[in-house]
């Protein structure tokens, strides 16, 4: 787990902004005895966790890829390599979504935008040392121009069947 406290309490603000405006289907699902808060998010999100991942064509066609994703301080950080057509259309438009779920057990949703994080970016160093440290290698190393990109969040939810299987 790599959040701070401030981090998580802006975390559980997007959680919260976006429960306060969703629809009663919605709601009706994703009940208060249901909720995560961000602690026990990002403590279940520690390690690889495979999500769906949306962008959007340039015809406004949705496209969705799985791709693995590291939690690392409240993002959702991502990898592809440098010809993959997700890139292509976030360079167009950078809205983008992402879910991890395990059925009926748990599920992290996530709208927003693309941030790149470039080699200069300045969360660049520890980012690739997350990822290095996981994967036990060197991702630039995996060959075809590899980019990282975090999803810079609009609205953000989380759901479980059962919260008390999520520790804080």
């Amino acid at each position: 787990m790599f959040e701070t406290d401030a981090e998580l309490a802006e975390l559980d603000a997007l959680f919260q902004a976006h429960l306060a405006n969703a629809n009663p289907h919605m709601t009706a699902i994703v009940k208060p005895e249901r909720r995560l808060n961000a602690r026990q998010v990002a403590r279940y999100l520690t390690g690889t966790k495979h999500v769906a991942f949306a962008t959007v064509t340039s015809r406004g066609e949705p496209r969705v890829s799985p791709l693995d994703a590291l939690f690392v301080h409240g993002r959702f950080t991502l990898s592809t390599g440098g010809e993959a057509t997700k890139l292509k259309h976030l360079r167009r438009n950078p809205a983008c979504s992402a879910v991890h779920m395990d059925g009926d057990r748990v599920a992290v949703a996530v709208n927003g935008v693309v941030e790149w994080i470039t080699r200069d970016h300045i969360d660049h160093d520890e980012i690739h040392r997350v990822w290095s440290h996981n994967y036990e290698s060197d991702p630039y190393s995996w060959g075809d121009q590899i980019i990282f990109f975090r999803i810079k969040p609009q609205t953000m939810w989380a759901y479980a069947f059962h919260p008390e299987e999520f520790p804080e």
